[in-house]
């Protein structure tokens, strides 16, 4: 049997940067625009520039405050927030690979569907919570980790 290595996961830096990067070369292209006398489309795009950096730096400030993916023995840590959902509340969790996202999906038994709308102060329930995997340094790592850690506790008697 795999050693089960509890660990913490940071937020990538790369898709940090993607993200930063992509703002930065939107804004540079707006100000071209704006200079180039399209002064009402450059303020429109401006919004697509603005929405990259504000997403970026978000990254980075939880990067920052050492915000990170990880479980315990009640359950796991599922977004940004810190929001966690107990093992006992698990009905599967499975790998969904998309060719756009790939990403460690989370489904949640239907009878505490409410119980977790109402911890995590959401107006709706979420059926499955999807920890996308370029969020995260070592995804891959991420996923087997949590699948041995999730064989485990299936096994376990509540």
């Amino acid at each position: 049997m795999d050693v089960i290595i509890l660990k913490t996961y940071k937020i990538s830096m790369v898709f940090t940067l993607m993200m930063l990067a992509a703002g930065l070369s939107f804004l540079f292209i707006c100000i071209l625009a704006l200079i180039d006398e399209f002064f009402f489309l450059g303020i429109l795009i401006l919004i697509i520039p603005g929405l990259f950096l504000y997403y970026g730096f978000y990254l980075l400030k939880k990067r920052r405050e050492n915000t990170v993916f990880y479980w315990d023995d009640e359950g796991i840590i599922i977004d940004l927030d810190g929001n966690k959902v107990y093992w006992y509340e698990i009905e599967d969790i499975v790998y969904s690979g998309f060719p756009e996202t790939k990403a460690t999906v989370i489904s949640t038994h239907y009878t505490h569907h409410e119980n977790i709308r109402i911890r995590h102060k959401k107006w709706q329930p979420t059926i499955a919570h999807r920890i996308y995997w370029y969020l995260i340094e070592q995804p891959k790592e991420y996923h087997k980790n949590l699948m041995l850690t999730w064989e485990e506790k299936k096994q376990k008697p509540i």
